[in-house]
């Protein structure tokens, strides 16, 4: 898909039907950019867009406001990807959101891996002490598998 210009975006936005432009305009799925090139078409047509009621965007900021969990935080720091990327999956199984990061740049140039000091795992800060509680567990082998393990003996899960 090529980048669209603003002269192209205007045009795109005028050729849209009444209903559509307003579609558009109420999905929250434009940059601000496009946003107001969208509301100033409409505009040229005479159409009156619902405004929210200010509680609604008083609701919404504050929604956002309690998604941010913290500054992710480096947790722990492995010599290859493949541990980061598993400790990474116990974390998420534990409902904590974590990420790993300079996996690809260790994968890539693995001389380079004592400079930048590995992979990493991250977690935000809210999530740190019991990132650090499951990583000691993981640590311990509470989550390591018997010798004569088989998934087919486990119990269904809907």
């Amino acid at each position: 898909m090529r980048h669209m210009t603003i002269p192209d975006l205007a045009a795109l936005f005028e050729s849209l039907a009444h209903e559509e432009l307003a579609r558009v305009i109420g999905s929250g799925e434009l940059t601000d950019e496009a946003q107001r090139l969208a509301q100033t078409a409409a505009a040229k047509r005479g159409l009156e867009l619902p405004t929210p009621p200010q509680e609604d965007v008083e609701r919404q900021a504050a929604e956002q406001a309690d998604d941010y969990q913290g500054d992710m935080t480096m947790v722990a720091r492995y010599l290859t990807p493949t541990e980061a990327h598993l400790l990474c999956s116990c974390l998420h199984a534990a409902g904590v959101p974590a990420e790993a990061g300079d996996t690809h740049l260790v994968q890539a140039h693995s001389l380079l891996t004592g400079a930048v000091g590995g992979a990493n795992v991250r977690v935000p800060a809210n999530f740190v002490a019991e990132a650090l509680e499951i990583i000691a567990a993981f640590k311990r082998g509470d989550f390591a598998l018997d010798d004569d393990f088989n998934p087919g003996d486990s119990p269904q899960t809907p």
